[in-house]
C-alpha cells in the first residue's frame, strides 16, 4: 500500500491524518507541498505486528555506527520458528493472513490477484498488454530472489526488452515487487551488475506459485529465495518503521560467484547479510560473506536463519535468529 499523509503537527510525535491518495491523485497536485506533506510507504504486516509484539530490539543497532556490542543478551527470540514460519508461508496481507479459514485465504489472494491486474493497473495503464504482464508476473515469481537478465526474460515472455524494462517498473511502482541493485563499492572488483529483486509479499508468491502448504514449499526449488526475500522485506519493514533515513538495500555478487545475499547501506555503516532457511551453517558456507567484510575493512556481518540463539559463529560473523526479526 502507498498513502500520501496530509498531516498537520499538533506537537511532537502526533499528526492529524485526513486522508489517503493514489497515485494518480498525487500526479493532479499543481503546487509543490516539499515541507508540508510526507509520503508514507505502507507495507504489509511485520512479522511482530502480526502477534501484536513491538519492535525487535534488533533494529536499535542502526541507530548508531555498527559495533559488535548487540542489544540481544542470552534472551531467546521474541518470535518462535513456528510463528517466524506462518508469517513466511501466509505473508502479510492483514485479513488472509490474521485468519485461519484456508479457503478465505484463496479466495481473498485469487480477489487480490484479479483486483490488481484487472482494475488498479488497467486503469493506471490502459495501454498495457495484460495478458502479456500476466505473464510478465507468473515468471517473476519464478525468479524471485535471483539476478534478473532482461534479455532471456522479454524472449521467455514474448516481448521486447524495452517492454519488460518497463514491466518492471509497474512491478516495482505498485509494490508488488522490490528491485535491490547491485553494490558497487569495490570499483576494483569484477562484479555483476544486474539488478536482483523480490516478490515482496512471500504469501503472495506463494499462492501465485501454487503452493499450497508448508511442506510443499519445503520440497519446492523456491524454497531458499522464498526465505531470503522474506527475510530481505522484514529487514526493510523494520528500517522503515525506525528514524533511520536515507538507507538503502543492495546484493553483492562477484563474476567469480561470491556472493552476499543483502548488503545494507546507510548512516550506521555498511553491513553484509548472508540468508540460510535452514537452522544451522558451516563456517565453510560463509566464505563470501567473509571475504566481503576483510575487502570492505568491515567490523561485522551477519548471518540470518532459523536457529534458536544469538552465536558468533567467527569474530566477524554473527548468528541472527530470524525470530529476532
Amino acid at each position: 500500500m502507498h498513502g500520501e499523509i496530509d498531516a498537520q503537527r499538533k506537537q511532537n510525535g502526533r499528526f492529524i491524518i485526513t486522508g489517503s491518495s493514489s497515485p494518480t491523485l498525487i500526479n493532479e497536485v499543481s503546487e509543490t507541498l516539499a515541507g508540508r506533506v510526507a509520503i508514507v510507504e505502507l507495507g504489509t504486516l511485520k512479522c511482530n505486528e502480526h502477534y501484536g509484539l513491538p519492535l525487535s530490539p534488533f533494529y536499535s543497532i542502526f541507530e548508531s555506527k555498527l559495533s559488535k556490542n548487540l542489544p540481544f543478551g542470552d534472551t531467546p527470540p521474541p518470535l518462535t520458528r513456528d510463528q517466524i514460519q506462518r508469517c513466511w508461508f501466509y505473508g502479510g496481507y492483514p485479513e488472509p493472513s490474521l485468519g485461519n479459514d484456508a479457503q478465505r485465504y484463496a479466495v481473498w489472494m485469487n480477489n487480490y490477484k484479479d483486483t490488481y491486474l484487472n482494475r488498479d493497473v488497467a486503469k493506471l495503464f490502459p495501454k498495457l498488454n495484460r495478458q502479456t504482464y500476466r505473464r510478465f508476473l507468473t515468471m517473476l515469481c519464478k525468479l524471485s530472489g535471483t539476478i534478473i537478465n532482461k534479455s532471456q526474460m522479454g524472449r521467455a515472455v514474448e516481448a521486447s526488452e524495452s517492454s519488460i524494462r518497463d514491466y518492471f517498473e509497474i512491478a516495482n511502482g505498485t509494490y508488488i515487487w522490490r528491485i535491490v541493485s547491485s553494490y558497487e563499492a569495490l570499483a576494483a572488483k569484477s562484479i555483476t551488475k544486474m539488478p536482483k529483486g523480490y516478490i515482496r509479499d512471500s504469501g503472495l508468491l506463494h499462492y501465485l506459485l501454487g503452493i499450497h502448504d508448508m511442506e510443499s514449499l519445503m520440497s519446492d526449488p523456491v524454497v531458499g529465495a522464498s526465505f531470503e526475500g522474506f527475510v530481505c522485506e522484514e529487514i526493510a519493514k523494520g528500517l522503515e518503521a525506525t528514524n533511520v533515513t536515507n538507507w538503502s538495500v543492495h546484493y553483492f555478487r562477484s563474476r567469480g560467484g561470491a556472493e552476499v545475499d543483502l548488503v545494507l547501506e546507510g548512516p550506521f555503516g555498511v553491513l553484509p547479510i548472508e540468508v540460510k532457511y535452514g537452522s544451522s551453517v558451516k563456517t565453510s558456507g560463509l566464505k563470501s560473506l567473509t571475504a566481503f567484510i576483510r575487502d570492505n575493512s568491515l567490523p561485522m556481518g551477519m548471518l540470518i536463519n532459523q536457529s534458536d540463539r544469538v552465536e558468533w559463529l567467527t569474530p566477524e560473523i554473527v548468528q541472527i535468529p530470524a525470530g529476532w526479526l
